[in-house]
């Protein structure tokens, strides 16, 4: 990609002024693009019709929800952490430690299943096996920052997961009676006047997390942000040295269909 053309993430700026350290065919410039894809949909949806989505800042219900984001997404989160001063990075540990702590003494189930091979589980199973271990778990992001007037907003806003994108503002399942928020209710009411991210959520599975191989389907690691964070969690502190050469090949520079050849079948090949 030259760096005079306007770059994948959809912010219409100059390629080279905007995400120069990202290559135009990896898999962070496809999932950046799908985040834009996602933006833009629901934007322009909502632009045009009288009703209006639930979500308003400073609302964080469902971001007490467990859900799992891909590796790449964790990836172009700790991009963005490397603005963060060494006293916001301690905060993130320490809510980390906290949430891991909370799971291993009253919800130890599903802590297990974040700690067990899941890989051969689609992403959808997975995501209703996580949805079912975790009802009636309450567990804030770690990135979320408390207002003065008590309001909650996200510190990652602009690399937030697709996920926390789409989830209350559209619809990306044909599960109706799935469960949103306490404000939403299910997913049915969505269905009646948001609009479909079916689309680019397939594109997420197809493009972002799975590879096919011999007749075969194979996915990626999936967690929640909060165990990408434990995982990564001695890291954290030197986040340039985490993401590395060898990361930031596979996953900024690297082609999307040659990363996921080296990441997903690593095993295999």
């Amino acid at each position: 990609m030259s760096g005079d053309t306007v770059c994948f993430c959809g912010s219409l700026r100059r390629h080279k002024k905007c995400h120069p350290d990202i290559f135009g065919e990896s898999l962070a410039a496809k999932m950046l693009s799908l985040y834009a894809r996602a933006d833009t949909l629901i934007n322009c949806h909502y632009s045009k019709h009288s009703v209006k989505p639930v979500c308003r800042k400073g609302c964080s219900e469902c971001c007490g929800t467990v859900f799992c984001v891909s590796i790449v997404e964790f990836f172009l989160i700790c991009r963005e952490m490397i603005k963060f001063d060494h006293k916001k990075i301690a905060l993130v540990k320490h809510r980390v430690l906290q949430g891991i702590s909370y799971l291993n003494n009253k919800q130890p189930e599903l802590l297990k299943c974040f700690r067990s091979d899941h890989s051969q589980m689609d992403f959808k199973n997975m995501s209703l096996k996580i949805y079912e271990l975790s009802r009636g778990v309450k567990l804030d992001c770690p990135f979320l920052t408390e207002l003065t007037n008590g309001d909650k907003i996200c510190s990652i806003y602009n690399v937030r997961p697709l996920i926390c994108r789409i989830s209350g503002t559209s619809y990306y399942t044909d599960i109706d009676n799935m469960y949103i928020c306490s404000h939403i209710g299910t997913n049915r009411k969505i269905m009646d006047c948001g609009p479909s991210t079916i689309d680019i959520w397939s594109s997420f599975i197809k493009d972002i997390l799975t590879i096919s191989y011999k007749d075969s389907c194979f996915r990626g690691s999936v967690y929640p942000v909060i165990y990408w964070l434990y995982l990564a969690l001695n890291g954290l502190e030197d986040l340039k040295t985490y993401l590395g050469r060898e990361r930031r090949n596979k996953y900024f520079e690297m082609p999307y269909v040659e990363a996921k050849e080296k990441t997903l079948l690593r095993k295999i090949l």
